[in-house]
């Protein structure tokens, strides 16, 4: 019986391996109203824009991943909102982010 969940283990684990190596790191490009960042009414707004457009983008990184899709794309969703939030460097924005559900 251990001998067949370690295979499987191992199956989906090769399956999932080369997803998370070719999409480890990417660049994009979002759109944000820097004004809306002065308040943090206005940053909450942004904040959920940068939310979707990242949910976008991670989605389309592993549309070809037939198999084991929801932890790689929340992966990429977490780290890379993050990642966001932290070049763009505002206080407002980086309180929604922490703040977050």
């Amino acid at each position: 019986m251990s001998r067949t969940l370690i295979a499987a283990a191992l199956a989906l684990t090769s399956l999932t391996a080369p997803a998370f190596a070719a999409t480890s790191t990417f660049r994009m490009e979002v759109n944000l109203v820097r004004a809306n960042l002065a308040t943090p009414a206005g940053a909450e707004k942004e904040y959920e824009s940068l939310k979707q457009q990242v949910a976008q983008r991670c989605d389309a990184e592993f549309k070809d991943l037939k198999y084991g899709r929801s932890y790689p794309i929340r992966s990429c969703n977490e780290r890379t909102l993050t990642n966001t939030v932290r070049a763009i460097g505002n206080a407002n924005l980086s309180a929604v982010h922490a703040n977050r559900d």
